[in-house]
């Protein structure tokens, strides 16, 4: 029977997605589908969907189980015996970090490790075999994102199986072991190349890393940065097109070769899974792979292309429950099945057109804008790269160590292609669209899927209404917040007003980075600020800063300074008067080729109507005691923002401002006793006191001291250690609400004892 296996996989995979992270909309569809299928009158079709979603649905549920049984609930001591595959390796300056087997009890964990010396560093990264490391340490469950829109790391790691971090204090041993079994020779010889790879020239070696092995580099960011932009980011990572032309190159080498087409299948049937390793095994080799196995099966099992896509997609969910939570999955599953559909029917640059349509709402769900360029990039670059970049890449890689001219060629052409697709990505057209709700975006792709059936102007209207519907929703909100990231041990606060009209930040974080000797300096770097707040500011659509406050000069405050300037146009840039002169300051303005306005200030100043300035008095060195205090009233509540203010400054703006009341407090310098006097506490009749502080930070902030002071006073604390990122929503000026990320007792065993209690 045609199209036997694609409702049971729809259906498996809906109730998949909807066992893990339920959702209003999911169950809808999941009951219109059963209603879809019923519609059918195949009885035979009805039992087998619902028999492969019970099958499914079961592996799900012992997924989840596992989830909850291997998971810690509080961090331990232990000294193991962890098995390390050569290419799960990876080292960050002094930072050793990967994944291994613990040896008892069979579980995948990740791990970090601070070397002491060189010479460790070398005896760590040397092994070219699977090690086995004899350790000590604390294992400890993966921490969740704390703060939305944020990366979530125990959920990546969920996918892999993988439910606990090890903090490793002493590796005793490492000793080296032979290779055992077929995936650990994978693993070896996927090192092997890796390390060869990063012997060639840039970016060919980079180029080589990630369309062979799937091994990802920060070499060259601004190349991923365009590719991004331009919405060809799957045409260098390896996906399912990079495995038809595997095939067809084998194919090819076969029949020049005078083998039969038969033993070339063979071969592929054997291989492609051993691909899977050498490949990395990301979701859509995964996906790809299942493919090209099932469509080398075709004849034998009687399958169109359509079943095939079901099937693939069966043995995917059974594999990975998850596999359609991550952007990856997501477009390899929706477009291979778009081609299925659309391809004999449409062709060429309309065909392009759809597959961009159709993929558009999940891209703006994870990445929250486009580059209108992108709805028909992929049809110029596309034949580019089956023809030229990545058959010569393939070429070079195997031929460079005896012929580097070849190379070094294809490496001048790489450059060339790199600085145009650079260039291509700076031209205008960037839509800075936000995230839409999820029910949004799930509308947005049935409507567009209406298009696809039978395109006519009704449907495009509908279609650009949506659109337009979304764009205004995100743009133009009709609440205001106050926002305490979560950005570790430092400050940073946003505040926006209804509808966007103004959009201020309040210091940026940072981390205090120690010198180092030069065998122990990071060779790549990406900072919270980037991964936290510039993706929070970009799915609420914010694509410019009107102003950024610089409490004082300290690293964790303005460290993330530069980040935020290349992100996105700021218009001008507060800081306490004599701060504008410092050379350290200027330098970071320096690294982002800043062009707004540096306005030093003092309390005779004020920049923005929400905001007065309250302290500093006069110009000073931007120490804790110059630090910047602002005040606000939002949503019937009254902020107090004071960075790193010392107690003695505290009562010098109680005498200056008498009049001075504020219901929510930023605690000044993190919570620590050097801050928060009790009289300040209770002329200013504070209610609810925010700490800003980084989980197991050297400082033990906050002090048992000033925790003991706000129950005392009956001041209710909200510690982003606990709660994560802490939301004041407001809708009018007199109404608002609290949110937080956590709920408070997901993390109790990371908080100081003061919180605890």
């Amino acid at each position: 029977m045609r199209h036997y296996w694609v409702f049971p996989s729809l259906l498996a995979g809906l109730f998949a997605t909807f066992l893990i992270k339920p959702r209003f909309c999911l169950g809808i569809s999941l009951l219109w589908l059963l209603w879809r299928i019923n519609c059918l009158k195949r009885a035979r079709v009805m039992l087998v969907s619902l028999l492969v979603t019970g099958i499914v649905g079961l592996v799900t549920v012992l997924n989840l189980s596992w989830a909850n049984r291997w998971r810690l609930s509080q961090p331990r001591a232990v000294e193991q015996t962890i098995l390390v595959m050569p290419d799960n390796l990876q080292v960050n300056g002094s930072l050793v970090m990967g994944t291994g087997i613990d040896q008892d009890s069979g579980q995948g964990e990740t791990f970090t490790y601070r070397v002491r010396n060189k010479a460790e560093l070398e005896r760590l990264s040397a092994p070219t075999l699977p090690t086995r490391w004899r350790i000590s340490g604390t294992l400890q469950p993966i921490l969740p994102a704390t703060n939305d829109q944020q990366f979530d790391s125990r959920f990546y790691y969920q996918q892999r199986r993988i439910y606990n971090e090890l903090r490793v204090k002493q590796v005793v041993q490492v000793k080296a072991c032979p290779v055992v079994n077929i995936q650990q020779a994978c693993h070896v010889l996927r090192y092997r190349l890796i390390t060869y790879f990063k012997t060639l020239p840039a970016p060919l070696a980079g180029y080589c890393q990630q369309l062979i092995v799937g091994s990802n580099t920060a070499s060259d960011q601004k190349l991923t940065q365009a590719v991004q932009r331009l919405g060809v980011i799957h045409l260098f990572c390896i996906s399912g097109m990079h495995i038809i032309l595997l095939t067809s190159l084998i194919r090819f080498i076969g029949t020049y070769l005078w083998l039969e087409r038969e033993w070339v299948d063979r071969i592929l049937l054997v291989s492609l899974p051993l691909y899977l390793i050498i490949g990395g095994g990301s979701t859509s080799l995964i996906r790809a792979v299942i493919m090209a196995e099932v469509a080398l099966c075709q004849d034998l099992l009687k399958l169109d292309a359509l079943d095939g896509w079901g099937l693939s997609l069966i043995i995917g969910l059974l594999w990975n429950p998850y596999l359609l939570f991550n952007l990856g999955g997501q477009l390899s599953y929706l477009l291979s099945l778009t081609l299925q559909v659309l391809a004999r029917a449409i062709h060429g640059l309309r065909l392009c057109w759809y597959l961009s349509l159709l993929s558009l709402p999940v891209i703006l769900y994870h990445v929250f804008e486009f580059h209108l360029l992108s709805l028909v990039a992929s049809y110029v670059m596309i034949p580019c790269f089956s023809v030229a970049i990545f058959p010569v890449v393939l070429i070079s890689a195997a031929t460079y160590w005896l012929c580097p001219l070849v190379g070094g060629i294809v490496n001048s052409t790489l450059v060339l292609t790199q600085q145009f697709l650079c260039w291509c990505a700076q031209l205008p057209g960037e839509v800075h669209f936000g995230k839409p709700p999820f029910a949004g975006a799930l509308i947005i792709f049935l409507l567009t899927l209406t298009l696809v059936e039978k395109a006519n102007w009704p449907k495009r209207f509908i279609l650009l209404l949506a659109y337009l519907s979304c764009f205004v929703l995100i743009h133009f909100p009709l609440t205001g917040e106050v926002t305490f990231i979560d950005i570790g041990q430092g400050d940073s606060i946003l505040i926006r007003t209804p509808l966007n009209r103004r959009v201020m930040l309040i210091d940026t974080g940072g981390k205090v980075i120690f010198k180092q000797p030069q065998w122990a300096r990071v060779t790549s770097r990406t900072d919270l600020a980037q991964r936290v707040t510039v993706n929070y500011l970009k799915s609420h659509g914010i694509h410019r800063i009107d102003t950024i406050y610089l409490s004082h000069h300290d690293a964790d405050h303005i460290g993330y300074l530069p980040t935020l300037l290349t992100a996105m146009p700021v218009s001008k840039i507060v800081v306490p008067a004599g701060m504008e002169r410092q050379a350290a300051f200027i330098r970071r303005l320096q690294v982002s080729d800043f062009k707004g306005r540096v306005v030093p200030a003092t309390d005779q100043l004020n920049v923005d109507p929400e905001l007065q300035i309250v302290h500093p008095f006069r110009a000073g060195q931007a120490q804790n005691e110059d630090s910047l205090v602002l005040a606000g009233s939002f949503g019937g509540q009254r902020f107090l923002f004071t960075g790193d203010l010392d107690r003695p400054n505290e009562l010098a703006i109680l005498e200056k401002y008498p009049q001075l009341r504020a219901d929510v407090l930023k605690l000044g310098h993190h919570g620590s006793k050097t801050a928060s006097d009790p009289q300040f506490l209770s002329r200013l009749e504070v209610k609810q006191g925010i700490i800003s502080a980084g989980r197991f930070n050297r400082y033990h902030h906050p002090s048992d001291e000033v925790v003991a002071q706000l129950r005392t006073a009956q001041i209710k604390a909200w510690s982003t250690q606990q709660y994560g990122m802490i939301k004041y929503l407001y809708s009018s000026k007199h109404y608002g609400w609290w949110q937080t990320t956590l709920k408070g007792d997901e993390l109790r065993w990371t908080l100081p004892n003061s919180l605890n209690n």
